[in-house]
């Protein structure tokens, strides 16, 4: 589901639907770690707090430039896809920009953040998720 709202004379496609995972996913994972410093007997920390919803803010506010970007630019990566696996999915009127790409990894992110939380509180988590997020980490952040 995408909107289309006018910004300096031109139009902006806002993907909706995408903008609303992350930030409900965003919404989760402050909640998970609101829960997380309680269960773990930390109490709430306003410097971790007020840094994540800093970080959250950034997010947004990079996921905003991107969508914009896209109407500018107006890229489409549909088309690095050869015809016949469009025909066949049925993809050809399907435009997948830089914010749609970005908004997956933000929403992954998110979701592997809510993830960590919950399973360092102790909710048990299937096998293929906390070997998935061991993974993600060591390429990502380089940890072990």
């Amino acid at each position: 589901m995408t909107k289309m709202i006018e910004v300096f004379s031109h139009e902006v496609v806002v993907p909706v639907a995408g903008l609303t995972l992350v930030v409900f996913l965003m919404v989760c994972d402050i909640l998970s770690g609101i829960f997380k410093a309680v269960a773990m007997r930390r109490g709430i920390n306003s410097t971790i707090g007020t840094n994540g919803l800093i970080r959250k803010a950034g997010v947004l506010l990079a996921l905003l430039v991107f969508i914009v970007i896209d109407s500018l630019v107006e890229l489409n990566l549909v088309t690095m896809i050869p015809t016949e696996l469009l025909s066949i999915f049925k993809l050809e009127e399907t435009q997948i920009g830089l914010s749609h790409v970005m908004l997956g990894f933000f929403g992954l992110f998110e979701l592997v953040s809510l993830f960590e939380n919950l399973g360092e509180v102790g909710v048990p988590l299937p096998r293929f998720i906390t070997r998935f997020i061991e993974r993600l980490k060591i390429t990502l952040e380089g940890e072990e």
